[in-house]
């Protein structure tokens, strides 16, 4: 008599055990996180040694100024009255050492030229604000030129012409009216002059002033 034989039953899959494809996407994750956190820790360590670069970064103190001060200055002023005289008192302010040096070397010739520009001012002229800026300029220029110190400027500046050439405004306006090499449609770039650092004596001090 045959036995009818049944086919063995198939043991149900478990559902503890991960397939294989949700194994390669733990391992994908567990990847990345690695990744994200290593280039956590690379900013990190590289952000720490740029702010300790930084740190090492030594930043220069102002410089302190040096003031020298000149003999009293006692002169008659020029105009129509030859009674009315100047006593002034300045001191000339530089940065170096070695300038304040070439000022007390080369004094006598600095006083000097001083006296002749200070013969040629007027009473009306010193007692204006104005025209106390412009001497502190031309002194400035004097004892600069006598220690041999140039300050660059930033913009141009007009030489005195011979005697029969065109005056100031005259060049000024020839300037103004003469054909551009460039065409008027094209556009034209701002150029930008960057001050030139100032050296030797940068400033003048009235320590006295007096017009009698």
């Amino acid at each position: 008599m045959a036995q009818n034989i049944k086919p063995a039953a198939q043991k149900p899959e478990d559902p503890t055990v991960p397939k294989t494809s949700s194994k390669k996407m733990l391992l994908g994750i567990i990847g990345a996180l690695v990744l994200v956190i290593a280039a956590a820790a690379g900013w990190y360590f590289t952000r720490s040694h740029d702010t300790a670069h930084v740190a090492e970064v030594k930043v220069e103190p102002p410089k302190t100024p040096i003031f020298v001060a000149l003999e009293t200055f006692t002169v008659n002023l020029h105009g129509e009255s030859s009674d009315q005289y100047l006593q002034l008192g300045i001191s000339l302010k530089v940065f170096e050492a070695e300038n304040e040096a070439k000022i007390k070397i080369s004094q006598p010739e600095i006083r000097s030229k001083i006296l002749q520009l200070l013969t040629t001012k007027t009473a009306a002229e010193l007692l204006s604000a104005e025209g106390k800026t412009q001497l502190i300029k031309e002194i400035m220029g004097i004892s600069n030129s006598v220690i041999g110190i140039v300050n660059a400027v930033a913009h141009p500046v007009l030489l005195p012409v011979a005697h029969g050439a065109e005056s100031e405004a005259q060049q000024l306006a020839a300037t103004a009216s003469a054909p551009s090499a460039v065409p008027a449609s094209a556009p034209v770039a701002p150029v930008v002059v960057a001050p030139a650092e100032k050296k030797g004596v940068v400033d003048v001090l009235f320590t006295s002033f007096i017009i009698q």
